[in-house]
Formats: C-alpha cells, sequence, structure tokens
C-alpha cells in the first residue's frame, strides 16, 4: 500500500503499490490522476477536472457582477425619483 494526499483536500488516501490511472477522491470527488514515472512518482490532476474547478469558480464571480449592476440601476433610478419628487418636479432645485 501507498499512502498519497489528494491534490485538492490533502486529506490522505490509501493506494495499492501497482494502481496508476484516473481517480477519485472518497473525501472531496474531484478526480486527479496518478501516475508513477521511471524515477518519481508525480500527481497531475486530470484536464476534466480542472476544466470544471475554473467554471465553478467563474460563474459565481459572473452573477455576483451581474447582480451588482443591476442594484446599482435600481439605487440610480430611485434616487433620480425620490430627487425629482422633493423638487417637485422642477427643472432645478
Amino acid at each position: 500500500m501507498i499512502d498519497i494526499q489528494c491534490p485538492y483536500c490533502n486529506e490522505d488516501i490509501e493506494l495499492d503499490d501497482d494502481d496508476f490511472g484516473l481517480f477519485k477522491c472518497p473525501y472531496c470527488d474531484e478526480e486527479f490522476r496518478w501516475e508513477q514515472d521511471s524515477d518519481d512518482i508525480a500527481i497531475k490532476s486530470s484536464e476534466a477536472s480542472s476544466k470544471s474547478d475554473l467554471h465553478r469558480l467563474a460563474l459565481p464571480g459572473i452573477l455576483i457582477v451581474i447582480l451588482l449592476g443591476i442594484v446599482l440601476v435600481i439605487f440610480w433610478f430611485v434616487s433620480s425619483y425620490a430627487k425629482a419628487m422633493s423638487c417637485g418636479w422642477q427643472t432645478t432645485c
């Protein structure tokens, strides 16, 4: 048996000595590739997992920017309306 750490959550995972290839972490469900080169052992994340990580991080950021824009537009309309009401619809206050 060999003990490795998940490259995503750093939890210890036990693998057989001759196990190599694509694995799913039992703790965080992320996929990672476990390979053994002739000289050393390396952990490489799978391309699918890294792409899903990017989408998972980008979507909340995009939603926050859109919601912030909507809030700013609503604030601008409300403040313009409040100013117009306090002036009695005059052109200058």
